[in-house]
């Protein structure tokens, strides 16, 4: 797993309050701590598991502005539960592609030795299709 992250990637979560640049180099280059790439880390699966930034910033200002732990915890619970729902969401829904896509690969390895162009009209009087109550998303799409 990569950890890495560019300064870049740095820079665009710090103006959005998660991470503080700790000083600047001479040359002007922000400077963070080690501790801010986990930061990136976690920000940026978040980001590739479909959130939105401004989503997750909230869990960063409700922690940033909770007098105490036991006053910032509700509400950062809460929005780590938000997210662990829509990451659920985002699980399920891959897991009913992965099917589909398992799927039309089985049918369409039943094409092996098919002498036919591949069309909609020869496809659709295949018995293999015929023989099916409902094909694949995949092989829908590319009928």
């Amino acid at each position: 797993m990569n950890r890495s992250c560019s300064s870049s990637d740095l820079l665009r979560i710090s103006q959005g309050q998660p991470i503080e640049a700790a000083d600047r180099s001479p040359g002007g280059f922000y400077l963070f701590e080690p501790e801010a790439a986990e930061t990136v880390f976690f920000v940026q699966k978040l980001k590739d598991a479909g959130l939105a930034l401004k989503d997750i910033k909230k869990i960063y200002r409700a922690r940033r502005d909770g007098e105490t732990g036991d006053k910032a915890y509700p509400e950062v619970l809460k929005h780590l539960e938000t997210q662990r729902s829509l990451v659920e969401q985002k699980i399920a829904d891959y897991q009913r592609l992965k099917t589909e896509i398992e799927e039309a690969i089985e049918l369409v390895r039943q094409c092996d030795g098919c002498c036919i162009k591949p069309c909609r009209q020869n496809c659709e009087t295949c018995t293999v299709v015929t023989s099916r109550k409902e094909l694949p998303l995949p092989l829908k799409a590319i009928f």
